[in-house]
């Protein structure tokens, strides 16, 4: 069961917090004709039970926007993709030289500024929905997908940014802070969606989405039980993905134009795992994979890369490894998953020292049909329990922005990258500069290696 949303028209240059300009395009053409004056659109014609499914979608497609720059500024500080551009403040990232109060918005600041956006927007179409709909908002599943979507914001900028505010114009509030909040919000989200009538499939959906959701912002809260509880819940099979589409820039996919060698190749598999590639064709098709952690002779599909023999990325320094997932800018990027549910079974099961739990569920992907790899052993210590679910979120999770989060929460930054390193991305200077609550030079965070 896969459930995916489009991008709904929202540009890298023009973000407004709707994107109507753009959305209303899509709108049947019975849809216009029931708009008093569609020459004059305007804030009061949203007021439409006909648009306000665009007005939600729109929020929508401003989280999947935010979610695919989201992925690369959080790769490229991870240990999983290096800078290979000529950008300075991409090396920035890649090399983990930001600090806080950074003097310049760079890459790192955008993403941030377009979850915030994100945030509003979903915000203010849950107003207009309560308002439009009256009592029948409470089943409605436009409700549901905006309350999600809010969520989801939250959950993301706790994973990505070191502090971030909770409402606009609030001052500084930690990660930690951004993961209880989102709780909050699946649950109410999770309770709209199970309300949802009329509308089996929505349900089905936004009930699945809320507890992946909740699954991981529990986890990285700390709260393992109540993880491993709505981990549960999620369908077996199901993802739910952000789509892109080739037609126009506004649609297409910035890390699959960035991370792939048909494209740009700014950003390439980083070089401490080159060694651990295999080739299979160096000179036409690239094919290639990072050999499985456990069994060293196997090839990995979950880690599958392209790579051209000699080639370098564009700034002709470090060889290019590019991501195979994300061949085009059409590639999709999954959000959630039940994959990524039971890595988080996985993972409550062996901080409750339960090991041979933790194998059992870690076993159950890497023998799973289109993986085909061997079991793993079950760990005989916490340090081997804790290197076979890191190594087994990374295949599963590939490039697909967890890593940071999974290295600055597990404290291996400086072990693994090395010392004086950012661990995670600080607040957008923009962000700074406009909030009234904000100060520069206030700020305390990143943690450094």
């Amino acid at each position: 069961m896969r459930h995916t949303f489009k991008r709904a028209g929202v540009t890298r240059v023009a973000r407004s917090a709707i994107a109507l300009g753009v959305l209303f395009a899509t709108i049947s053409c019975k849809g216009i004709l029931d708009v008093p004056n569609p020459q004059a659109f305007g804030n009061e014609a949203l007021n439409n039970a006909i648009i306000l499914k665009t007005v939600t979608d729109g929020s929508e497609g401003l989280l999947q926007h935010a979610f695919d720059d989201f992925i690369v500024v959080t790769e490229l500080l991870s240990d999983e993709m290096v800078s290979t551009s000529t950008w300075i403040d991409w090396e920035d990232i890649s090399f983990g030289r930001v600090r806080h109060d950074w003097p310049t918005a760079g890459s790192f600041s955008d993403p941030m500024d377009q979850l915030l956006r994100t945030r509003f927007a979903a915000q203010s179409a849950r107003t207009r929905v309560e308002s439009v709909l009256g009592p029948g908002a409470s089943t409605s599943a436009l409700l549901a997908q905006v309350l999600t979507v809010d969520a989801i914001t939250d959950l993301l900028l706790g994973m990505g940014w070191c502090e971030a505010p909770l409402a606009p114009s609030t001052q500084r509030a930690p990660e930690a802070d951004l993961f209880k909040q989102a709780i909050q919000k699946f649950t109410t989200a999770l309770a709209s969606a199970q309300a949802i009538t009329g509308d089996a499939a929505a349900k089905t959906k936004w009930t699945a989405v809320a507890y992946a959701g909740r699954a991981r912002a529990n986890l990285l809260a700390g709260n393992y039980a109540a993880a491993a509880t709505d981990a549960a819940q999620v369908p077996a099979g199901w993802q739910y993905d952000a789509v892109f589409a080739e037609g126009a820039a506004s649609s297409q996919s910035l890390t699959g134009n960035q991370f792939n060698q048909n494209r740009n190749r700014s950003g390439g598999l980083r070089d401490i795992y080159q060694s651990r590639v295999h080739v299979i064709d160096s000179t036409s098709t690239g094919e290639s994979y990072l050999r499985d952690w456990f069994a060293p002779t196997r090839d990995d599909p979950r880690m599958a890369l392209q790579r051209t023999a000699n080639q370098l990325g564009v700034n002709n320094r470090i060889p290019y490894y590019g991501i195979s997932k994300y061949a085009n800018r059409a590639s999709p990027i999954r959000m959630f998953s039940k994959v990524e549910a039971t890595l988080i079974q996985a993972e409550v099961a062996m901080r409750s020292s339960d090991f041979a739990a933790e194998a059992s569920f870690l076993n159950s992907l890497r023998t799973r049909t289109g993986v085909d790899l061997p079991s793993i052993s079950v760990p005989t210590s916490a340090a081997e329990a804790q290197t076979a679910l890191l190594n087994e979120r990374m295949a599963e999770l590939f490039v697909e922005g967890h890593r940071l989060q999974d290295l600055a929460r597990f404290n291996l930054v400086g072990q693994i990258l090395g010392t004086g390193r950012a661990t995670k991305l600080p607040l957008s200077r923009n962000e700074i500069l406009a909030n009234p609550n904000m100060k520069d030079g206030g700020g305390g965070c990143p943690n450094i290696s």
